[in-house]
């Protein structure tokens, strides 16, 4: 069936000549309308990230409740009910006294008293017939309750946009950091152990390490809070981010003191060999300013062998950012052929699918949105009927190309198909700059390491040439304004 994508801006009318810049109208006004509009964008988008360091200067949070009930529930069985989590919406909720006990452990629950041998035991029950309605429901409700907890997990996490567009203010007030390949996971030490938890909010390892509160034998110590990429081939966990360590919380401390504890506190203890107190490695990921030596050293000319990881792409973040649950427009990832196999997206890095897919969330009343809550289409209920989709879960789509509207200057998307049910393995839909990003990425028009470099004013910091240096300086102006009018087709 067909999706109705949901209008955004003035609809093309028919027999009216496409506007569009590149696709029927190459006038001087439409080029300068063009560029108008892109740094209308782009200053609104520099005007978001100016509001939510302010909003975090005047909002001080207390995160003390918070590390205390993470650090309680991360090594729970997956069916205990979490009871600061009341229901969203629609999803069911599961009572306290809910039977949940044909639900699969993921870890085995340590410090359990042992039961009372002397009591007596309750005589059998008899055998009655199942009701396969009421055992339906009941399943249901099981796994709702297992993605809503395991939703809960992953908006722990603190999630990059895609790099779009360059900020104005790179060069002076940002980081960046070579992105390991691998599994995104939230690592929590505590109760004397260690859990590693994936983006699906699912259990990744349950395991002994040398972190505070990390092993049997360090038991009366506090919790510590990880953010980390794991690297199955080395077996390494690459620190990117720290929130807590030994019960201190600095979620509201700027990135410049986070990083300096995840290499300061991961020196004082040994965690970077493997023993029966530390069955993994834990290394940190290497920092620096986004400016001409930084940006060099991190981008490598496009090598792994720069570093000791296999890469995929940069990471790039705000010196004053706090570390933000879910989205967060200060920290932005970037991608190109030479440092990600998954520059653009396939499911084993070599081979490129014919159409663009992504994942987003179908509300109740058939809105697609996706993870920053914006409407991408629309879903009719002759198509959710002939389809039999279930409504407010994740679904798959294909999409043909991003496009921005000559007239309204709004990003649209041209050809949203749907393809099936989402991932059980997933509980976040894709975000909205992921899939302009990749729309660019397929057509060639995502910022370039070079274009980077300009608006770091480090032409040369890559190439090593001083002459491309002088003149990509003297010329910045006038590429940026041409690259800007390029990408109006994406």
């Amino acid at each position: 069936g067909a999706l109705v994508v949901a209008p955004r801006g003035r609809s093309h009318r028919p027999g009216e000549k496409k506007t569009m810049f590149g696709r029927g109208d190459d006038s001087d006004k439409a080029k300068e309308r063009s560029v108008k509009r892109w740094s209308s964008r782009e200053e609104a988008r520099d005007r978001r990230r100016q509001e939510i360091l302010q909003r975090q200067r005047e909002d001080r949070r207390n995160f003390r409740d918070h590390i205390r009930r993470l650090a309680e529930t991360a090594a729970e069985k997956e069916e205990a009910p979490l009871g600061f989590l009341e229901p969203k919406g629609p999803s069911i909720g599961v009572k306290k006294n809910s039977n949940a006990s044909g639900i699969e452990m993921d870890v085995k629950e340590a410090g359990r008293k042992t039961k009372n041998r002397n009591k007596k035991s309750k005589p059998p029950k008899m055998e009655t017939e199942r009701d396969p309605v009421a055992e339906a429901k009941k399943r249901e409700k099981r796994q709702e309750h297992l993605r809503r907890r395991r939703e809960w997990f992953a908006r722990q996490l603190m999630y990059p946009e895609w790099m779009t567009e360059i900020p104005r203010d790179l060069g002076s007030n940002w980081y960046v950091l070579p992105r390991p390949e691998g599994i995104r996971c939230l690592v929590i030490s505590s109760r004397g152990k260690t859990i590693s938890r994936k983006k699906s909010g699912s259990i990744l390892h349950n395991f002994q390490s040398a972190l505070p509160n990390g092993n049997r034998h360090q038991m009366k110590q506090d919790p510590c809070i990880l953010d980390c990429v794991y690297q199955p081939q080395k077996q390494i966990y690459y620190v990117l981010d720290l929130m807590c360590w030994g019960g201190y919380s600095i979620y509201d401390s700027a990135t410049d003191f986070r990083h300096f504890w995840v290499h300061s506190k991961l020196s004082e203890v040994p965690i970077h060999s493997v023993n029966s107190e530390n069955k993994f490695k834990f290394a940190p990921v290497p920092r620096f300013s986004a400016d001409t030596a930084g940006l060099r050293k991190a981008y490598g000319g496009g090598s792994s062998s720069a570093h000791n990881f296999q890469m995929d792409g940069l990471l790039f973040i705000h010196k004053k950012t706090h570390y933000h649950f879910g989205l967060s427009p200060l920290c932005l990832v970037w991608k190109d052929a030479k440092t990600s196999r998954f520059f653009v997206d396939s499911s084993d890095g070599k081979t490129v699918p014919p159409k663009q897919s992504c994942t987003l969330y179908c509300q109740p009343d058939g809105k697609v949105m996706s993870l920053e809550g914006q409407v991408v289409g629309t879903l009719t209920q002759q198509v959710v009927a002939q389809a039999k989709i279930r409504l407010d879960c994740l679904h798959k789509f294909t999409v043909d190309r991003v496009s921005i509207s000559q007239n309204s200057g709004i990003e649209v998307v041209e050809g949203l198909s749907y393809a099936g049910p989402g991932s059980k393995a997933r509980v976040l839909p894709d975000s909205w700059s992921k899939i302009v990003f990749q729309s660019q990425a397929r057509r060639g028009r995502t910022p370039s390491i070079l274009e980077i470099a300009k608006r770091c004013a480090v032409a040369g910091a890559i190439y090593g040439d001083a002459q491309t240096t002088a003149i990509a300086r003297n010329q910045h102006e006038r590429d940026v304004n041409e690259g800007k009018t390029k990408s109006m087709g994406m």
